[in-house]
């Protein structure tokens, strides 16, 4: 069953919103007057949706996720030296 949140709730309960949405990793759509108007989704999900559509997307997200499960990340110092 596809769940729905209006614009105004989802603002007033943001994190709340997104704990469910994380948690249940099930798409919840936020209307606007009763109209859908945008899906919040889970990030995994995301990538998923976009895996089937680009393989070399999918093959650079299976590298990033085995480098960070080894522990191979970056902290915003090393990512944003440059630019201070």
């Amino acid at each position: 069953m596809l769940k729905t949140i209006n614009s105004t709730k989802f603002r007033n309960n943001f994190k709340d919103t997104m704990d469910h949405v994380k948690k249940s990793k099930m798409p919840l759509f936020i209307t606007e007057r009763d109209i859908p108007t945008a899906v919040l989704i889970d990030i995994d999900e995301y990538e998923d949706s976009l895996c089937n559509k680009d393989k070399e997307f999918l093959a650079s997200i299976k590298r990033a996720r085995a480098q960070y499960s080894k522990g191979q990340v970056l902290d915003m110092n090393d990512v944003f030296a440059d630019v201070i």
